[in-house]
């Protein structure tokens, strides 16, 4: 009598469990061979959430923790060396200048302009500025105000100096004066803008931490009431504070834009250095009641793709 062979089935017998186990043993050591990333928020609001969601939707890592610089844990630094990760994610300035000290591991951040001193000399540090790029900005101004020719702003060259410098170049090209005034520290700025008096069209806010903070802001709104100067701005705060317009960023894209940034770094296609971008989308903030107030006709193509702020 002929032995009988028992031929295995792929569609389930003996294989298939053999099969099984192979992928979920797949699946496991994919899972554990994810990047770990630690993320650093500098508050625990909203936006910040809606930026780690979009970082965590394209980074191809594993958020291992998430730690906001206002809670009892005060040594971020030290958290984050005895968790031993493969990089950080740093929410908000305050969350980056948490951050900073790290040098051995790759530093990304988002939702702050990351690029001023001292930040500029790390050399691990990559990622999103919350900021539109300067050419954007002055783009936007050219089509709200056709007949602006003088930009005016204030700014500290030890933040804003790349920001500036790109403003320069695209204005010359543009046939749009800057006229604009350096400010060493807040206490300059006041009579800075005294400076500026008569002298612009539109003032461009910078997101300059010397420059644009809460000593100075209440002095800038009244700067354009005063003289009928509409200021341009990159905080939809300041727009319903009484800024008339800003280019804001999508938070959810601006992570997701740092995400891919981020899995480049880690999966060895970017070899180091200093990855710095600005967002890539963006939405226009309209305050129409300022616009009333100065006088302001915003043409109606302009309205139909931006958001009224009342």
């Amino acid at each position: 009598m002929m032995p009988q062979v028992i031929r295995p089935s792929f569609k389930g017998g003996l294989i298939a469990p053999f099969v099984g186990i192979f992928l979920a043993i797949s699946c496991i050591v994919c899972t554990a061979a994810s990047p770990e990333i630690v993320v650093v928020q500098s508050a625990d609001i909203k936006p910040f959430d809606e930026t780690r969601d979009g970082f965590e939707s394209t980074c191809g890592c594993t958020i291992a923790d998430v730690i906001v610089t206002g809670s009892a844990r005060s040594d971020v630094t030290g958290t984050i060396r005895r968790m031993n990760p493969d990089g950080v994610l740093a929410i908000g300035l305050d969350a980056l200048e948490r951050v900073q000290n790290i040098r051995d591991i790759p530093l990304f951040y988002t939702m702050t302009a990351g690029t001023g001193h001292p930040f500029q000399e790390l050399k691990n540090l990559a990622g999103v500025s919350m900021f539109i790029s300067p050419e954007r900005q002055l783009q936007a101004i050219k089509e709200m105000f056709p007949n602006a020719r003088r930009i005016g702003l204030i700014y500290d060259p030890r933040n804003t100096a790349s920001l500036f410098d790109r403003a320069v170049q695209y204005a010359n090209a543009h046939s749009i004066e800057i006229i604009a005034k350096k400010a060493d520290s807040t206490r300059a700025v006041l009579p800075l803008l005294e400076e500026l008096k008569g002298k612009i069209d539109v003032f461009l806010m910078l997101p300059d931490v010397t420059v644009t903070n809460r000593e100075t802001i209440d002095s800038m709104l009244l700067f354009s009431f005063s003289n009928r100067v509409p200021i341009f701005t990159f905080s939809e705060k300041y727009v319903e504070m009484g800024a008339l317009a800003a280019l804001i960023v999508n938070p959810f894209d601006l992570g997701a834009q740092t995400g891919e940034i981020a899995r480049k770094r880690l999966e060895g296609r970017s070899l180091g250095g200093s990855t710095r971008a600005y967002a890539r989308q963006q939405v226009l903030l309209i305050n129409s009641k300022i616009a009333q107030k100065l006088g302001i006709a915003i043409p109606e193509a302009i309205l139909k793709k931006s958001v009224t702020v009342k």
